[in-house]
């Protein structure tokens, strides 16, 4: 909201009015129990005393603090980067006790990093959280390339290994045949009877 002010250059004195406007469902029924209770002075309440009053009314303390503990416990889950800088901006923009400026943010979000690209990250030191996200999810884009690379190469490996190994398996048999032909015992049939003896005295 307080952006949409920035941007429309909403004037300060409108600003309540501005906002009450864009109500819905519950909170629109609140706003006109307000009104009711106040009366016309209800417009005359400054932005941040609505706001106050929002903030007790949807983020009571019990709440906040169970946002700032799941904010905490916070981790990217997988290799799911995009989803955890979804949820963990969600997060800070409700617990801003908890990350009160740009140098917190930037230290809490990348202790919920994966531990293969934290090391990378801490060193680089970014400065804001835009820098850190981005570095994250190229930091990130080039571990799952690599990773995708080395499993295409392991698996060619494993096939080239595979064939030589089933071409292989043939040699054996082969050298056992020939073997076969070398280890005739003395007793056995030879198949060169016709061979004269005078050869075999030559041959000798």
């Amino acid at each position: 909201m307080e952006s949409v002010f920035d941007i429309s250059g909403c004037a300060i004195e409108n600003q309540v009015k501005f906002a009450t406007c864009t109500l819905l469902g519950a909170a629109l029924t609140w706003w006109n129990g307000l009104l009711r209770t106040l009366g016309p002075d209800a417009y005359s309440m400054t932005w941040e005393v609505l706001k106050k009053k929002m903030t007790d009314k949807y983020c009571p303390q019990g709440e906040i603090k169970k946002l700032e503990i799941e904010l905490w416990n916070l981790k990217v889950k997988g290799n799911d980067v995009p989803t955890y800088t979804e949820c963990f901006q969600e997060l800070t923009l409700i617990c801003t006790k908890f990350v009160a400026n740009e140098i917190a943010k930037v230290d809490k979000y990348i202790s919920g990093l994966l531990d293969n690209i934290y090391g990378n990250m801490k060193s680089s030191r970014p400065k804001t959280l835009d820098e850190t996200i981005e570095l994250a999810n190229d930091l990130m884009d080039q571990k799952l390339r690599t990773y995708a690379e080395r499993q295409t190469d392991n698996k060619r490996k494993a096939d080239d290994s595979s064939r030589n190994n089933h071409g292989h398996q043939q040699q054996p048999f082969k050298r056992q045949n020939v073997a076969k032909v070398y280890n005739i015992g003395a007793g056995e049939k030879k198949p060169y009877g016709w061979i004269d003896s005078r050869l075999c005295i030559y041959i000798k």
